[in-house]
């Protein structure tokens, strides 16, 4: 049996593992510039030469390649990973300050262990600061009645009607 250049590379492609889909080093640099930008387009235009296209173009490609599923199978695992990443990093701080807090309780320190607790809530969320901002302007002293004058100018045209 002759076996064809499209069954080998059919049978290469099954036994690949399909965890690490073979890309191109163009979808390569796609893959990496898209996830160091976020934007389809400067991605595209990193990996691809694209000098002779318009824009419309290289968005329209750029959204074809982005779905591909060699490429949003590696973005996928990708976003996996760091999120992984993420929750054990997560993980280990709220376990550090765990140990800090029953260490400074062992300790007599209620006030350090307090603080650790508040710190994991806070890790959690079960907290939320607020930040408020008392910043004085040039507008903080004027009445209401002055900045509706000064919003009033500012609309008016130096001949007197209105913009």
């Amino acid at each position: 049996m002759r076996t064809t250049k499209r069954t080998t590379r059919a049978r290469e492609q099954l036994t690949a593992p399909s965890s690490e889909p073979k890309l191109t080093l163009k979808q390569e640099t796609f893959v990496t510039a898209l996830l160091e930008t976020g934007n389809q387009y400067e991605s595209y235009r990193r990996a691809y030469e694209c000098e002779n296209m318009s824009r419309g173009a290289i968005d329209v490609e750029a959204s074809k390649l982005a779905r591909h599923p060699k490429i949003t199978l590696r973005l996928g695992q990708f976003r996996q990973s760091k999120t992984a990443e993420a929750i054990l990093t997560l993980e280990a701080h709220m376990s550090e300050l765990q140990s800090l807090r029953d260490a400074a309780r062992t300790a007599g320190q209620l006030s350090a262990a307090i603080t650790a607790e508040v710190k994991r809530g806070e890790l959690m969320r079960f907290y939320v600061k607020r930040v408020e901002s008392a910043q004085v302007d040039e507008f903080s002293h004027m009445s209401v009645e002055e900045l509706e004058a000064f919003i009033w100018e500012g609309v008016a045209k130096p001949d007197g009607s209105r913009r």
